[in-house]
């Protein structure tokens, strides 16, 4: 019942079945569609699975129309004389969404915060749990996260260390979300979120999850330019010891004598085991002495031309 004087709540817009079709179509492994139904949980899954790595997505294409009568509230008179106590049926489909997402988050964790400490400990089995929870509140469902939770960090342990923990600890934790699953409750009355929050919350989580892989993608790519670039500077060097093959080349000397010496003595000063305390340093210094004086001898008749 509404206070006298208030303004009665405005009721949602309908939902539109060929809208939904359109924005599936258009970027469905986005979760698009989702955000359209206000379905946040479901958009962000697809948005960090592109579309369930599309089988989801592919399947959503008969679903959709289920998906608009709950954002339309059709079955509105069900849920409310339906028993709290009552859980909801179990889904195979939704068990099995839990388990891949649980290993796929798990996997995730491994590739971009393992060196972190106390990975195995909390990082892991925090990042399986909300993976397999973020399956669970999909729809009108939800689960115990603190249960699903306490489940990953007892599992966990168990596994240190193996790079197959994610299947375990996913497998405990779905078991444990699917035995405590329970409606979700209803929104009051009139209650709606604005599109704008929604997306900056859609955002935040999609960057939680996407900058670790990121930076790990970013490390490792600059970790193999540095060793393509030793690889080419080994090939040079087997050319430089090959007089017929660099003749056939035709390798041109660009660098001239005072930059070779100027770079020499940086290098000199730098690798000298008079300063500096590394094991290697002995070694590089007379690598550095090797190749100056080769250098030299390849200099000598430009000099005299």
């Amino acid at each position: 019942m509404n206070c006298p004087g208030s303004d009665p709540p405005r009721p949602r817009m309908a939902k539109s079945v060929m809208v939904a079709y359109v924005l599936w179509a258009m970027g469905g492994p986005l979760g698009l569609h989702h955000v359209y139904l206000g379905r946040d949980s479901h958009a962000l899954l697809w948005l960090l699975t592109l579309g369930g790595f599309g089988f989801g997505w592919v399947r959503e294409f008969i679903r959709i129309p289920a998906y608009v009568g709950e954002a339309n509230q059709d079955a509105e008179k069900d849920r409310k004389t339906r028993p709290t106590m009552v859980l909801p049926p179990v889904s195979p489909v939704r068990f099995v969404g839990q388990v891949f997402v649980g290993i796929y988050f798990g996997t995730v964790a491994l590739i971009g915060l393992n060196s972190l400490s106390f990975f195995y400990l909390i990082v892991l089995p925090l990042c399986v749990g909300a993976g397999v929870h973020l399956v669970s509140c999909i729809g009108q469902q939800t689960s115990d996260f603190r249960k699903t939770l306490t489940t990953c960090l007892i599992t966990s342990p168990i596994f240190y260390g193996s790079s197959l923990s994610p299947l375990p600890i996913s497998l405990a934790a779905s078991i444990t979300a699917a035995s405590h699953r329970r409606h979700r409750p209803p929104p009051p009355p009139g209650s709606t979120q604005k599109l704008g929050p929604r997306i900056y919350r859609l955002g935040l989580a999609w960057l939680a999850f996407s900058a670790p892989l990121g930076y790990c993608i970013f490390h490792n790519t600059t970790a193999t330019l540095y060793y393509l670039s030793d690889c080419v500077a080994a090939l040079l060097d087997m050319f430089w010891f090959l007089p017929w093959l660099r003749n056939v080349l035709s390798l041109e000397i660009e660098a001239s004598l005072e930059d070779i010496t100027r770079s020499y003595r940086e290098l000199a000063k730098t690798w000298h085991p008079d300063h500096n305390p590394s094991k290697d340093a002995e070694a590089m210094f007379v690598k550095i002495n090797e190749a100056y004086e080769i250098l030299l001898r390849r200099h000598k008749p430009q000099r005299f031309k």
